[in-house]
């Protein structure tokens, strides 16, 4: 899955055109990174009501990453913000899409829950923020 996620987020910002420096590029990787998992965990929240309490336990530990991004990346002035709205637009169109085929299922819902509350993230993605 993490595998699977990393490889969308890498043709995402490809197709948008990333030609900032390296760190900009790595904090837009991230952003789209943890806006996917925001995104499932949000949707899991309103379409799967047996894994709310859970969805809901697990989307507390993305903010204090969320925050750190959003502070790293410059606040609401910051230079790449277009582009990682653009991200999660994309991202939240293709969500949409699986929800509308019926593929959005209680299983998806429950290894993106597990990835957050036990297996954890990517460490080595994450370490941009650092």
């Amino acid at each position: 899955m993490k595998k699977w996620t990393s490889a969308i987020i890498a043709a995402a910002l490809m197709s948008t055109g990333v030609s900032a420096n390296t760190q900009d590029y790595k904090l837009v990787t991230v952003a789209g990174y943890l806006n996917f998992y925001l995104l499932n965990l949000n949707a899991c929240e309103d379409f799967h009501p047996s894994v709310r309490s859970a969805a809901y336990d697990a989307e507390k530990n993305l903010y204090p990453l969320l925050d750190k991004l959003y502070n790293k990346m410059g606040g609401v002035d910051g230079a790449n913000q277009k582009l990682v709205a653009d991200i999660v637009m994309k991202r939240r169109n293709m969500l949409n899409a699986q929800i509308t085929d019926g593929d959005f299922t209680i299983e998806h819902c429950q290894a993106i829950v597990k990835i957050l509350s036990e297996d954890g993230l990517d460490k080595t993605l994450l370490s941009a923020l650092n």
